[in-house]
């Protein structure tokens, strides 16, 4: 059936043609371009967040969104509402993307102003799924499994290169919950996660740069392309 990415009332990816594919990390029109051109369905920006090389001001953010027409998700890390309120007035981006360790009376409360939120879950497994649950339940409506690392005493909430944890992805789009799988994924591997967790968007980063914060056109063409030829195998 034909299917718009605007479109948010589906359950999970069994009534689309394909799985979808956010191109996340996006630093440049350039780059929003490549994305566009390969066929992605959204774009991900990293709003102003120092510890990631692929961090853009929202300036920029606004300059990338307004050159592209893919509807544009705004990632952030542990954000005050204030905030995301003023990310979101500024950007208008299609959906905010919390990546942090936001809790989910803050998800809650953007949800209730009518704003899209995509949860980021990571760490351990136990405390992976319950974060995705409570997100879900506070409004949440998707939850992207990712990885995160440390660097001394900081957290590194993506963009590792580090492969998440398939299995509760799996497990939780059995559940009924929207997953967007991410952490780790490339044009080598999209084919297989996709075929094992079967989820709602496969999401990438370091798969697709040519370096950190810089998109490799044939690796953003190759990634989406695998991804759009794994429908065929799911049930």
């Amino acid at each position: 059936m034909p299917f718009h990415p605007l479109d948010m009332n589906i359950p999970d990816n069994r009534v689309l043609d394909n799985v979808l594919v956010k191109i996340c990390g996006t630093t440049s029109s350039e780059d929003a371009q490549l994305a566009m051109d390969a066929g992605a369905n959204f774009l991900g920006v990293i709003i102003e967040h120092s510890p990631s090389p692929r961090s853009v001001s929202l300036e920029t953010a606004r300059e990338v969104s307004s050159n592209c027409k893919l509807p544009v998700v705004a990632v952030t890390v542990n954000k005050s509402l204030d905030e995301l309120l003023h990310i979101n007035e500024l950007l208008r981006p299609f959906a905010l993307q919390l990546h942090g360790d936001e809790n989910p009376e803050l998800a809650r409360q953007l949800v209730n102003r009518g704003i899209v939120i995509w949860a980021a879950c990571s760490g351990e497994r136990e405390i992976a799924r319950r974060r995705a649950l409570e997100m879900t339940e506070s409004g949440a409506q998707a939850v992207l499994l990712d990885a995160r690392t440390t660097n001394g005493s900081e957290t590194v909430y993506g963009g590792t290169g580090h492969t998440s944890d398939w299995e509760l992805a799996r497990e939780l789009r059995q559940s009924g919950l929207r997953v967007i799988l991410a952490g780790g994924l490339s044009p080598d591997n999209v084919q297989q996660a996709i075929e094992t967790v079967r989820p709602w968007m496969a999401d990438v980063i370091s798969g697709v740069e040519a370096r950190k914060g810089v998109k490799d056109g044939e690796k953003v063409r190759e990634f989406v392309h695998r991804a759009r030829q794994s429908h065929s195998s799911l049930d």
